[in-house]
């Protein structure tokens, strides 16, 4: 696991340390998270993308690293605290303007680019591709695992690979004997799926490999059976990307180890692409059994995908008074947050209406204040924005009476003590 991340010469942030401790308490079935959340601009898939540098592609780092006058240095570390500071580690690689410089222990960084990674989108999408019964699926190479962004062609591969696995499952449980214990390898993994993806939709949902008029793999969902191209583009992209990690996380072990039980890091930005908020809420604990024993870090402008971490932490980031982007302190998820408390403790966001009530809304407020410091024109200016404001809907209506009512009682409090 890391535990210890950070950069010299690091757009938009300059330089920054970053802990990722271990989550206290977190139950056995649950991967550890990491979750970056702050304003457009604030580096959220920047670190993701150093990240997917560390693990062995820096593709996605250099395209953001574009004009950059210096070298960026990344330091890494599976240790708390780091045990030595940037200047005593030994430089894996030489590194020129808009590249970048990984300054680590050379055995780490090995073993980093063995761990099995994978990033992803929220934006992936998966299209129909033909199939051939248990055709091989070659190794997926790494940069295209940590490429976050997959070109649509890549479908035939996933596709081919779902295909095997649930073809194996069939043969498995046709092939062995009635009183063998526990489900295969190959039903295990679709299980798992089938159910994740279920459980994020609230449908039945399982795939589906026909052999009539040709070989093809469909899904059914809920009570109907379609083609990938005809499922809504939420779906689609949870397929593309969740269905990715699972079956090609099978690939890349070579079938030779148990995904739960395996050790791995995942890359997750903005996965609430496409989602309605029920299925937002849902997207990210799901994933999260999937992989018990992986490390997920996760970009997200979402309150619903930050509201459904009950164990892990919260990374915030904002900008400075000097326009550099800095982290806030890290906030331990807990159980039973609310989207609310969420969008005003966490993402710093306290209104709630549309703009042009907040308007209305901070012009009445002024004319109150000026009314209760005796200005008699102004509470009938507050008057007169209370009816524009109420309306607008009855929930406006409802508060503003109740302003108007407090209002109306500390003047008659004031001038019964004059």
């Amino acid at each position: 696991m890391l535990r210890n991340l950070a950069a010299e010469n690091f757009p938009p942030f300059g330089s920054f340390e970053l802990e990722l401790r271990p989550v206290e308490n977190k139950p056995e079935d649950l991967a550890e998270v990491h979750l970056f959340t702050g304003v457009n601009g604030t580096g959220k898939t920047r670190i993701l993308a150093t990240l997917a540098a560390l693990l062995g592609n820096p593709e996605p780092l250099k395209k953001r690293l574009k004009g950059s006058e210096s070298p960026v240095s990344v330091f890494v570390s599976n240790t708390l605290p780091a045990p030595t500071p940037f200047t005593d580690w030994p430089d894996r690689l030489d590194a020129k303007p808009n590249e970048v410089r990984k300054v680590a222990d050379s055995g780490l960084l090995r073993a980093l680019e063995k761990t099995p990674a994978f990033a992803y989108s929220g934006l992936a999408y998966i299209t129909d591709a033909p199939i051939t019964v248990m055709a091989e699926v070659p190794r997926p190479d790494r940069n295209s695992c940590l490429a976050f962004v997959r070109p649509e062609n890549q479908s035939n591969g996933l596709i081919q690979a779902i295909a095997n696995l649930r073809v194996q499952a069939a043969m498995d449980l046709m092939n062995e004997p009635g009183d063998k214990a526990g489900p295969t390898r190959a039903t295990r993994i679709v299980r798992a799926l089938e159910t994740a993806i279920a459980e994020v939709t609230r449908q039945k949902f399982s795939f589906q490999v026909t052999s009539y008029p040709k070989a093809s793999l469909e899904v059914n969902w809920g009570t109907e059976r379609l083609p990938f191209d005809l499922l809504p583009d939420g779906l689609r992209s949870i397929i593309g990307w969740m269905a990715h990690a699972v079956v090609m996380m099978d690939v890349w072990l070579q079938g030779k180890s148990n995904l739960a039980e395996t050790e791995a890091i995942f890359l997750l930005d903005e996965i609430e692409s496409h989602l309605h908020p029920a299925w937002q809420r849902r997207i990210l604990p799901a994933f999260q059994r999937l992989f018990p024993k992986a490390q997920i870090f996760v970009a997200t402008h979402s309150p619903f995908v930050i509201a459904s971490l009950n164990h892990g932490w919260i990374h915030p980031l904002s900008i400075g008074e000097n326009g550099k982007v800095k982290f806030e302190e890290v906030i331990p998820a807990s159980e039973g947050d609310s989207y609310v408390s969420v969008v005003e403790d966490i993402m710093g966001l306290k209104e709630w209406y549309d703009p042009e009530t907040e308007q209305l809304l901070s012009d009445f407020r002024v004319k109150r204040d000026a009314a209760y410091r005796g200005d008699l024109a102004a509470r009938g200016s507050a008057r007169e924005l209370a009816a524009t404001i109420g309306s607008r809907s009855m929930e406006l209506e409802y508060m503003m009476g109740r302003e108007l009512s407090q209002m109306d009682r500390q003047l008659a409090k004031a001038a019964a003590a004059k």
